[in-house]
């Protein structure tokens, strides 16, 4: 049996329902071309066109309302106090009422589970119990049940993490698991308005007593860096560890071990798979994330230098600025310029002076330099003072 496509059947099927109209309106005197033909497929068409319209803007309708529930609608929430609704499992949710009675609510039930709750804070990863407020004191519900799993109890307490959350209990910063079982107790006294004291791939970073150093914990509570770098801070996907002792820099593997060893250096930076390490002399260096040593010596960019010569060239203007010609013209005098033989080269935002060949003649120690003649340069020295250097880089005295 042979297939009919879908553009024949409809293409038959329309032509067949025109025949049919024709004929029945052909009883009352419908002629095809007339007046009255024209009066009729007029009004059909205008008729499809309304009824056209009255789709899309149904759809219009139903695809705004469906935007307006997922993104700007507070997760049907009825109350009339309500002006904050906070998705936080498949039907638990905290809703923010300016009455001063927020509460957490069970949205398949309909239930208040929790009363007075000022503010929530959801756990990370895999973790499922959620940090609450009641106004005073800091525990812990079920994000998938809406129930109080620790009772607030704490002056200060943070989201769970790996399966531990840290708590300030009566000034002393302790870890607990989710059936508030003290696990790591090592004696850390709250610090106001530190952050952290969250675990990131096995680690916590925890502070000195007077907040100033940092080092890091194991699940344990074992100390895997003593107290005694200035920041310790984490790539986002937490497979390196940048540290900073001193006027030293380096980076650590997830393990601890040094990718770049601590060296004293101006700046450190993490991204696009490689280490970039900006050299007190300003000279900067790049290595991989195995450690290994891509460049001892790389620039940002080249520019090339130029000079105005002695001599003086007169030049007439006919033409200003906007394409307006003067009407008189105007002789100018102008030095022609010349290119220097070194070029500028950029690294770690200071400037040095190198062949066209490439070769090094002094070491980024300029904030700027300027071409005075075809082998004498004007440089800035971070001072912002001025001294003259020649072709082979010595200070001209």
């Amino acid at each position: 049996m042979k297939k009919i496509s879908g553009e024949l059947f409809f293409a038959v099927l329309w032509k067949g329902l025109t025949q049919c109209l024709g004929a029945f309106f052909g009883m009352f005197g419908y002629k095809k071309g007339g007046k009255w033909a024209k009066c009729v497929w007029g009004l059909f068409a205008t008729s499809g066109s309304i009824v056209m319209a009255l789709v899309a803007l149904a759809l219009v309708i139903c695809l705004g309302e469906s935007v307006y529930n997922r993104y700007f609608r507070n997760y049907n929430c009825d109350d009339k106090y309500c002006y904050h609704s906070e998705h936080v499992s498949r039907d638990i949710y905290y809703h923010n009422t300016n009455d001063g009675k927020s509460y957490i609510y069970n949205k398949r039930t309909g239930e208040k589970l929790i009363k007075h709750v000022t503010w929530i804070a959801k756990p990370l990863g895999k973790d499922s119990l959620v940090c609450y407020s009641d106004g005073k004191k800091r525990g812990y519900f079920s994000k998938n049940t809406g129930k109080v799993i620790i009772k607030p109890k704490y002056d200060h307490a943070w989201v769970f993490s790996e399966g531990l959350a840290s708590v300030d209990d009566n000034g002393s910063i302790k870890f607990i698991d989710g059936t508030d079982k003290v696990v790591i107790d090592e004696k850390m006294p709250y610090i106001p308005n530190m952050e952290g004291y969250v675990f990131h791939s096995g680690y916590c970073v925890v502070n000195s007593d007077e907040g100033e150093l940092y080092g890091l914990i194991d699940k344990t509570g074992k100390t895997m860096l003593p107290i005694e770098y200035g920041s310790i801070s984490p790539t986002s996907d937490y497979e390196l560890w940048q540290v900073q002792k001193g006027e030293e820099n380096g980076v650590l593997n997830r393990n601890l071990e040094p990718v770049v060893p601590l060296m004293k250096c101006s700046a450190m930076y993490i991204g696009n798979g490689t280490i970039d390490v900006t050299m007190l002399d300003h000279t900067m260096r790049k290595y991989d994330y195995q450690g290994k040593l891509i460049n001892d010596f790389y620039i940002g960019n080249v520019f090339t230098l130029e000079y105005e010569k002695d001599e003086i060239i007169l030049r007439t203007k006919l033409y200003d600025e906007d394409g307006n010609k003067y009407d008189v013209p105007i002789v100018e005098q102008y030095h022609p310029k010349a290119t220097a033989r070194l070029k500028m080269y950029m690294a770690g935002g200071f400037s040095g002076l190198m062949t066209k060949e490439g070769h090094i003649v002094t070491m980024p120690l300029y904030n700027s330099i300027e071409a005075i003649d075809y082998d004498l340069y004007l440089c800035t020295s971070t001072n912002y003072d001025n001294l003259i250097v020649n072709g082979k880089g010595e200070i001209v005295k």
